[in-house]
């Protein structure tokens, strides 16, 4: 299987989850009655977290394995790849269609139950590894099953019809507080940590450790922060305060030994890829603060109660934190030539995401006063086309120099 075909394909995928956002942009600004809105963002978040995000996780995955361990057979995961990016396509044309339904829920099913086997053969594969990143993987293909139950609740309930608000926040806040806080960001970290590893940066196995399991306790108590709104004990509150301040350390701690390990980095890595580092790594520090604030009933009902400051958060996680990671790390395989009009593109993302962000920041703490801000959809739209050109960019000028 060669990976770095897979790789691109999944900046195309990319592409793909960008243009969808364009349109639903467009849709709020002008009418487009042949496509309903809400169809499209289950589309748009099913296509951008199962054939961008996981796949690329699962192909830098095996690209670990094989540096790691080149023993390890790899064709169990390559199918699995190709059926998860067949599942995300079906979802694509199906959500777009009719929302949830029994062929969007088969899609989606199909690739929940595609996690279920990666994580089983990593599993089983990972006893053959002694690695500081591995028990950052096994954590993040765990949280993806787990959060599983989230989505198999939302899909009974809207088959059954059966759905309460409440009900419904809470599986869809559970599904995405695993998928980002746990999935996604765990798999980052063994990556970050793997990279430097690589490069002579390595962590000792007891500080290693001690970041994770504060890590790993803090994001699966800090659903809770995601539920604040329902009534729940003094005691079950202070836990959650307790995790979220543990994993605030964890992240401090990680924070300083990138910085320890900082002066080699420069020598080592490329000054764009430091920068994407640094870029993601603001991104992980706000999201930690804010994490760390919503304790305050306060701050946790203005966060919850804006549907802006929701969507900002999110895009903070996924697009300035996560993405730009990725994309960095599909850059960072030596599989493709780094060329300037490859740079320009990554340049122009991380512009679009910026002023993305900043807008919706804007957009949330103004809405605190119930005051809009003038012509917000307009630039947002703007926005949203400059990082569809800056993807499609780096898609034609993602050029392979190696066979992998």
């Amino acid at each position: 299987m060669q990976r770095s075909f897979w790789l691109k394909f999944s900046i195309f995928n990319f592409l793909i989850v960008a243009l969808l956002g364009v349109t639903m942009r467009y849709k709020i600004l002008y009418s487009m009655p042949f496509l309903d809105q809400k169809h499209l963002q289950e589309a748009h978040s099913h296509f951008a977290f199962y054939a961008w995000i996981t796949n690329v996780i699962y192909v830098l995955i095996l690209n670990y394995l094989s540096k790691i361990n080149s023993a390890i057979n790899l064709k169990k995961y390559e199918k699995l790849i190709i059926i998860n990016l067949i599942a995300s396509f079906s979802m694509l044309g199906t959500f777009i269609y009719g929302g949830y339904f029994w062929a969007s829920i088969a899609g989606s099913t199909t690739a929940l139950l595609c996690s279920f086997a990666f994580f089983f053969f990593f599993i089983r594969d990972s006893n053959k590894i002694q690695d500081t990143s591995k028990i950052w993987f096994l954590a993040g293909l765990f949280f993806a099953v787990i959060s599983s139950v989230g989505v198999f609740n939302l899909g009974f309930m809207m088959m059954s019809k059966t759905a309460t608000q409440d009900l419904y926040l809470a599986s869809e806040y559970y599904y995405l507080h695993f998928q980002y806080n746990g999935f996604f960001i765990f798999s980052c970290i063994g990556f970050l940590l793997f990279s430097m590893k690589q490069v002579g940066s390595a962590i000792s196995e007891k500080q290693n450790k001690l970041i994770f399991w504060l890590l790993f306790f803090g994001c699966i108590i800090g659903y809770g922060l995601s539920v604040l709104w329902m009534k729940m004990p003094v005691y079950v509150f202070a836990v959650i305060v307790v995790a979220t301040i543990g994993q605030t350390i964890g992240a401090v701690m990680l924070y300083l030994f990138v910085k320890k390990n900082w002066t080699n980095l420069v020598l080592k890595w490329s000054p764009m890829h430091r920068f994407v580092l640094m870029y993601a790594g603001f991104a992980f520090a706000v999201k930690i603060a804010l994490q760390l604030g919503s304790n305050i009933p306060a701050l946790n009902q203005f966060a919850f109660g804006f549907r802006n400051v929701v969507i900002a958060y999110l895009h903070l996680i996924l697009l300035m934190c996560i993405a730009t990671f990725l994309v960095n790390q599909i850059l960072a395989t030596n599989y493709f030539t780094i060329t300037k009009k490859l740079l320009l593109g990554v340049k122009l993302l991380l512009l679009g995401i910026f002023l993305n962000e900043f807008i919706l920041g804007l957009m949330g703490v103004f809405s605190i006063k119930y005051i809009s801000i003038p012509f917000a959809n307009e630039m947002l739209l703007l926005v949203s086309v400059l990082m569809f050109a800056s993807i499609f960019w780096i898609f034609i000028n993602l050029k392979s120099f190696k066979k992998t």
